[in-house]
């Protein structure tokens, strides 16, 4: 048991370690300009890739597929998607720059729009040829998305440094004109310097070397692989390479595709031409070979990955995601998990995503040279399915088997690190739903969610994810609940009543905390429809004790502002009430006094009706401010509640004072008193000797679930004296 404990402390360790590791690089501004740029040309790449699937399916197709009109559409698709796919990274980089660049230093000079103007055209300047013909071939993916990244980040980085140079600003003043024409204008010297910067860069590699800046980089990359002999080196060297750059969001094989061009494509011809010469073919490491058996799925061979996740995750939603993944992965698209979960930039899948693939380059390549596998020789698309792939570029069975035998390592290689990505992610999920529930309960003013715009990036995220989550829930009737904590009268030592309190059970978060379930609806709009779920259960709930419970047993129930402002509201409370057989004295209203009712007319009125008719009124959380004596002279009460804040700091003479004051005034206008947040029998005695007699807290029961409170009830009333006294902890409702 010493053990396992230490095993279960060492793995939380360990999780906590990559967790605060995947939070300090999550919060590097580059990377997340690059995810979120990834993102937003994430449909073209999706859409790309269907259109390029259908130009170029993996067997042949009906005669309709190579018609000339359906031919230009996919042509058409993939011009509009991949054909462009690099501006739109440039812009979505440039723009998410900007904004976490003036979240980081607060520069309100710096304007998002502007920044991606000043970062095109150093783009075009650097990277666009001079002739326009070609101009389309250097804005796909294929060709410009490494020239992108790496001219946005340095010219966005240069531009948000010198514009933020006092010297290189415009002071002008107040402008009569569009503000985004004055955030232009002042940064217009800056703008230009940038842009002049990148043209004498571009001149002097003119001047120096070639009219394209990277043709140096290719023509050292041709002679270094002159004379390859098929050794094991530089294909395990290249394999590593493609899977960096796509670790970091660079398309690896397009950006290599010199490399790859000059190595192993020719490789794959000669083979092809001995077979058709009825010679051997020799060599090994062919372009076909890396498509069919180094990165089956794709890049980090994620086809592995999507297996790991059916077969060994636990959680329904990325278990869903997956299943919609393997579509795609079986011929060989996987844009979806490369951006979706996402692996780019993931910490935690960094070692399997990039050494799967050498991995099983190295068995691959074991089979061959052991004779097992033939070597490969047969031309087919990249997007041929895993195993019919396998049989048919080698042209024997074997391929399949290897590519199977491939798989099955390659998914459990990925395992353990599906394992430690669930385990992250749900203690990250519950830290942010933790900082999420203290933000909710935290004083703030009455405002809409525009508060929330004080949260990070994945507190909203987790925020949106939770709203959409409540939203099904209220729709399906699943995951909300009620409990009850019982009210005692220590006089007769009997439960007088009982506060229904709302509980929500996610599937992957657990128990979310009751004022953020209350905020979330208030944002989706359904804080009546929430508000009445509660009151119709509760009722039901009532009337099901009714033959276990006296006729006076009060059930109270919590309602907010926005409820009561409702004209629908009073009848709605008699409909239930009606439908559930139950008396209005029977139902206690709760309103809270932090929640501000004054001087809203409507909701005193609302109050002052179901009074009239019935319905008792409590108000919850009272102290003895301006505010809390107001409430008193306004609002028809029938029950004041004690603040636990009184209640926990009981012990000073001062607050005995109020709470006797309380009491009194009371006493005088005929209104009940219940203390809340009992948990001691210290506690207990000295609210009694004050005069108080009816209790809530954990001292008598935490709230319970349906079933148990009417056997609790009972038991209570049969044996007084072993009252429930070891409960130290307090679990605010």
């Amino acid at each position: 048991m010493f053990f396992q404990k230490q095993d279960a402390l060492n793995n939380s360790h360990i999780g906590m370690r990559v967790l605060n590791a995947s939070e300090r690089i999550s919060q590097i501004s580059f990377l997340v300009a690059i995810q979120r740029s990834l993102a937003l040309a994430f449909p073209l790449l999706m859409l790309g890739a269907i259109a390029f699937l259908l130009r170029h399916p993996p067997f042949n197709a009906p005669d309709f597929f190579y018609g000339k009109v359906f031919l230009e559409a996919c042509d058409m698709v993939i011009s509009a998607t991949f054909g462009v796919a690099t501006l739109v990274t440039l812009i979505g980089f440039s723009f998410t720059l900007t904004n976490l660049y003036i979240e980081k230093y607060g520069q309100r000079h710096a304007n998002p729009a502007v920044t991606t103007s000043v970062v095109l055209s150093c783009f075009f300047v650097i990277h666009a040829p001079t002739d326009s013909n070609l101009m389309q071939t250097y804005l796909s993916m294929n060709n410009g998305f490494l020239a992108a990244i790496i001219t946005a980040s340095v010219s966005a980085s240069l531009f948000l440094k010198l514009s933020a140079s006092k010297k290189l600003r415009l002071q002008l003043g107040e402008l009569d004109t569009d503000p985004l024409i004055g955030d232009v204008l002042k940064v217009l010297p800056a703008a230009i310097l940038t842009i002049i910067l990148f043209v004498l860069v571009k001149a002097s590699f003119v001047f120096l070397f070639n009219p394209y800046v990277f043709a140096p980089i290719e023509a050292v990359v041709i002679s270094a692989f002159a004379g390859y002999d098929d050794g094991l080196e530089l294909p395990l060297f290249y394999t590593l390479l493609v899977q960096v750059f796509w670790f970091f969001g660079i398309h690896g094989t397009n950006t290599l595709t010199t490399f790859h061009d000059a190595v192993f494509f020719p490789a794959m011809q000669i083979n092809f031409e001995s077979v058709m010469n009825g010679t051997e073919p020799r060599l090994i490491f062919t372009s076909q070979f890396f498509d069919f058996f180094a990165r089956i799925g794709g890049a980090g061979s994620t086809l592995c990955l999507i297996f790991a996740l059916l077969i060994f995750g636990r959680s329904l939603s990325v278990k869903k995601f997956a299943i919609l993944a393997l579509i795609p992965g079986i011929f060989n698209i996987n844009e979806p998990l490369l951006i979706g979960i996402p692996l780019i930039l993931n910490p935690l899948y960094a070692i399997p995503f990039i050494f799967t693939p050498i991995l099983q380059t190295l068995f691959a390549y074991a089979a061959i040279a052991l004779d097992y596998m033939p070597k490969i020789t047969g031309f087919i698309s990249w997007t041929t399915p895993v195993f019919f792939s396998g049989y048919l570029s080698t042209g024997s069975y074997s391929g399949a088997v290897v590519q199977a035998l491939s798989l099955a390592f390659g998914t459990a290689f990925y395992a353990p690190f599906v394992f430690l990505s669930e385990r992250v992610a749900k203690q990250h999920s519950k830290k942010l739903l933790s900082d999420l529930q203290n933000f909710t309960e935290a004083p703030s003013p009455p405002a809409h969610f525009s508060r929330y715009q004080r949260l990070s990036r994945q507190e909203r995220r987790l925020l949106a994810a939770l709203a959409d989550d409540l939203e099904t829930a209220l729709k399906n009737n699943t995951g909300l609940f009620l409990e009850y904590q019982p009210q005692v009268d220590a006089s007769k030592w009997a439960v007088c009543g009982v506060e229904a309190l709302l509980r929500w059970e996610h599937p992957t978060y657990g128990r979310v905390a009751p004022p953020l379930i209350v905020a979330l609806s208030e944002e989706l709009g359904e804080l009546d429809n929430l508000g009445l779920f509660v009151l119709n259960e509760a009722c039901r709930q009532r009337a099901e004790w009714d033959g276990d419970l006296t006729e006076d047993f009060k059930l109270s129930v919590n309602v907010s502002p926005h409820q009561l402002r409702n004209p629908d509201f009073g009848a709605s409370v008699h409909s239930i009430l009606h439908k559930h057989g139950l008396e209005p004295r029977n139902l206690e209203l709760e309103i809270t006094e932090s929640n501000a009712l004054l001087p809203e007319k409507r909701s005193v009125e609302a109050l002052k009706d179901l009074r009239r008719s019935g319905v008792k009124i409590a108000l919850d959380d009272f102290g003895m401010g301006h505010t809390s004596l107001h409430y008193i002279q306004e609002l028809p009460l029938n029950t004041i509640k004690i603040d636990r804040s009184l209640t926990l700091a009981a012990k000073t003479n001062a607050n005995e004072v109020i709470v006797k004051s309380i009491l009194e005034l009371g006493n005088s206008l005929g209104i009940s008193i219940v203390v809340e947040g009992i948990e001691d029998e210290k506690q207990l005695e000295k609210f009694m000797s004050l005069g108080c007699v009816v209790f809530q807290g954990y001292l008598f029961s935490k709230p319970l679930p349906a079933s148990v409170f009417p056997s609790f009830a009972k038991s209570l009333a049969a044996r007084p004296s072993e009252n429930q006294t070891g409960a130290k902890q307090s679990e605010p409702a």
